[in-house]
């Protein structure tokens, strides 16, 4: 199925199941304590007509926005935390870029400044999809013209992403159907290895997410296994490397009960590290009827032996009438967990963007606090956010409406 029809058909589903009833009862979660979240005095910009977007931080402090419009991908960059950005390059070339708005474009910035992108290219039919990547050495003012890193000849191929290892170099992964695909750079980005299969099977369109720490690299993803009647199985894992994605490892599972669904929920895992300990959010509904889709929670989970176990998982929402989903995580330089995620309320059409923070390695989180909201019917509801946390603690939270991509700015207090 194209990418295109399968996200209707996945709206479809979503909207039709979730008329079913709620349990009048249900197990009681881990839940993270919380206590009252202190205001935020925020600083807001606007790029209209952008259709998706990402953030990263560069060693030096930039912050760079990443966005897709028409079929280009564009980068911008901030050098006083987001307050103000630079001239917004065309990044891609004149490559035709895939652009949805489900998908966070592919960006990272190594220890050098340099900007390393991805992207994917559609043939007309949407059977199949070339992989590109392309590089920026002079943080971000130019880019050297796209490289072809995989060509997929057929197959649903979606959510690309770059992220780099511990000598700097780019590695990708993407889903094709129900396979996630890797390629590593094998010197500092002119050369990629034959993309690879690896893990047991992906969830068709949730974004997988990557972290390398010392010579290892670190995949959290949504799995699909065969469940049963009432749907397959969709757990958050975690798959890692020991030698810089050469060979990957066992899987290891970060969901600590099964979440059963017929269609794909479009809501991958959240990644981040923070001396030594992998944290990983994300989205299920393991408390609803299995097979249906009404009601999704946020959850927590962490891993201090290199992802080969996890604790028991946290929900993050204390608030349990409304469909929460799309976390994003972001660690401060001092330690602090920061988490964003979109709710919507199907009664009363009501949506919310929270965020909330943690200074116990996520024991315990602030109250989440409405960030945005869909008060404003020209702007429609606020989604798809992504945070990150630069090396002075600007905390910047993009997210995007129907107007277009809106970023909050603000500094980290601890």
């Amino acid at each position: 199925m194209k990418v295109f029809q399968f996200l209707i058909v996945c709206s479809m589903v979503v909207v039709a199941l979730s008329c079913s009833p709620v349990p009048s009862t249900e197990p009681v979660p881990t839940e993270a304590a919380t206590n009252v979240s202190p205001s935020i005095d925020f600083h807001i910009l606007d790029f209209s007509e952008a259709r998706s977007h990402s953030l990263a931080t560069g060693p030096d402090g930039s912050l760079y926005l990443i966005f897709g419009q028409d079929h280009s991908l564009f980068v911008s960059r901030s050098t006083d935390g987001g307050q103000s950005f630079g001239e917004v390059v065309l990044a891609s070339g004149e490559r035709l870029v895939h652009v949805l708005p489900i998908e966070h474009p592919a960006i990272a910035v190594d220890s050098e400044g340099q900007v390393h992108i991805a992207w994917l290219e559609m043939p007309p039919d949407f059977n199949g999809a070339e992989v590109w990547y392309a590089v920026s050495r002079n943080g971000g003012e130019t880019f050297q013209p796209g490289q072809l890193v995989a060509n997929e000849p057929e197959g649903e191929v979606a959510m690309v992403q770059v992220a780099l290892d511990s000598d700097g170099h780019p590695f990708l992964m993407w889903l094709n159907e129900s396979e996630l695909k890797f390629a590593r750079a094998v010197d500092t980005g002119s050369t990629f290895s034959e993309a690879i299969s690896i893990g047991d099977g992906s969830c068709e369109c949730c974004q997988p997410q990557a972290v390398a720490l010392d010579d290892n690299i670190h995949i959290a993803y949504r799995s699909l296994e065969t469940g049963s009647e009432t749907g397959d199985i969709r757990d958050i894992v975690m798959i890692s490397s020991a030698d810089k994605g050469h060979t990957f490892g066992n899987i290891a599972r970060v969901s600590d009960a099964h979440w059963y669904l017929p269609a794909c929920p479009i809501a991958g895992p959240s990644l981040a590290v923070h001396d030594g300990r992998l944290f990983v959010a994300w989205m299920d509904g393991r408390f609803e009827p299995a097979g249906t889709f009404s009601r999704g929670d946020i959850w927590l989970s962490s891993s201090q032996d290199g992802g080969k176990t996890f604790s028991a998982n946290i929900r993050m929402n204390p608030e349990q009438t409304m469909h929460h989903t799309l976390p994003t995580l972001a660690i401060g330089p001092g330690g602090r967990i920061h988490i964003a995620w979109e709710a919507h309320h199907q009664s009363t059409r009501e949506a919310f963007l929270y965020y909330a923070f943690s200074d116990d390695n996520g024991q315990t989180f602030t109250f989440p606090q409405v960030i945005a909201d869909n008060v404003d019917p020209a702007r429609g509801n606020p989604g798809k956010p992504k945070m990150v946390v630069d090396v002075q603690g600007h905390i910047t939270l993009a997210w995007l409406d129907r107007l277009g991509v809106r970023l909050a700015t603000w500094t980290d207090s601890k």
